[in-house]
């Protein structure tokens, strides 16, 4: 990473950002983004090694950014390990889902309000109505 030699005037949290300060956050987004999503896996183990590593460059963009590297580090270490357990997976040949990779499970959502009834269209309407009526509808009734 090219290290910016810039003047960094540190502000207070009540206070507005600076546009270096926004400059710096979105390259730790960027850097996060690469490693717990990108699809280039060159790319995402660049990113996590750079993580990984607390080197100054790391520690130096968080300053930049107004964010303490521990507090960055400990946010990040969790997504970084899902994400490596899933690629360890798929270069040994074993299927890891990702819901599998972050505990996701249908229990864990909750619905809000009741649930809706699903209303039968097009053929199935027509299904269950034989069934209802014990056998197929006649159109006309005096045939």
């Amino acid at each position: 990473m090219a290290r910016f030699h810039q003047k960094f005037e540190r502000t207070e949290p009540e206070s507005p950002t600076t546009p270096e300060q926004e400059l710096w956050v979105s390259v730790l987004s960027k850097a996060a983004h690469d490693a717990v999503y990108v699809s280039d896996w060159f790319e995402a183990r660049k990113a996590i090694s750079w993580f990984k590593s607390k080197s100054d460059d790391f520690k130096q963009v968080c300053s930049f950014a107004g964010f303490n590297p521990e507090y960055v580090y400990q946010k990040m270490i969790k997504p970084i390990s899902y994400r490596e357990n899933h690629m360890e997976s798929v270069r040994n040949g074993n299927r890891l889902y990702i819901k599998d990779s972050i505990n996701f499970s249908l229990e864990n959502i909750k619905t809000r309000g009741r649930p809706k009834k699903k209303h039968l269209t097009g053929n199935a309407y027509y299904k269950a109505k034989r069934e209802e009526l014990e056998g197929r509808p006649r159109r006309y009734n005096n045939v």
